[in-house]
């Protein structure tokens, strides 16, 4: 059963959440309920249920001897890029496992997936509909370790910050590559596919070094 925030825990939730997600509010930063309080003009009570909330989806953590805190959510750019690599690797791996076993993917309840990906507008949704769509994406992957690690490093992902780009710029590439790999699998093209995943991964790991700069 979902709970409805009042007025003024959606206004805690937001100011939070927001400081958090524009990269003002960065990883182990304690949050402090009276500055809040200060600054949006509430009272302490809304504010402290707005971060139980933030506790529940994975923005905030418990610290002991320190109080709430952000948790880690930015990933390093070295990071970003040791992770994108192997991604690429696995998903090449699993498009090649489909050529030599002839075998292909329904890809139907994926474009359904990303016309939801495409509409939603919460970041923290939009990773939830990503997970989705991997889990119809990989149907074909008998080895379950594998599963794992892709699913996990593509959840990691979602929390690279492009400074000069939309906060949906990643899911933006998302929906780019998987629409073209809905194309390219339906037809059985699958060193298309590859190309597909090699762009995509070129594309948000170059745009990010190029931030750097």
């Amino acid at each position: 059963m979902t709970v409805k925030k009042s007025r003024m825990q959606q206004k805690a939730y937001d100011y939070i959440k927001g400081k958090i997600e524009d990269g003002t509010w960065q990883n182990d930063v304690r949050i402090v309920e009276q500055d809040i309080s200060n600054q949006l003009n509430i009272s302490r009570t809304p504010i402290r249920e707005a971060i139980k909330w933030l506790i529940l989806e994975g923005y905030l953590e418990k610290v002991v001897n320190r109080g709430v805190v952000v948790k880690k959510q930015i990933i390093s750019k070295e990071e970003f890029v040791e992770r994108a690599q192997l991604l690429e690797l696995l998903l090449s791996n699993y498009m090649f496992q489909l050529q030599i076993k002839n075998l292909s993917i329904n890809m139907d309840n994926t474009k359904q997936k990303l016309e939801s990906l495409k509409s939603e507008t919460d970041l923290l949704e939009k990773q939830t509909v990503l997970m989705e769509i991997l889990e119809t994406f990989l149907v074909n992957l008998d080895n379950h370790i594998m599963k794992q690690i892709i699913t996990k490093n593509f959840q990691q992902l979602h929390y690279v910050k492009f400074p000069h780009e939309s906060p949906h710029f990643f899911y933006e590439e998302v929906i780019n590559c998987f629409s073209n790999l809905c194309l390219h699998l339906g037809e059985k093209e699958f060193e298309l596919a590859r190309k597909d995943i090699r762009v995509f991964f070129n594309r948000v790991v170059l745009e990010l070094i190029d931030q750097q700069f």
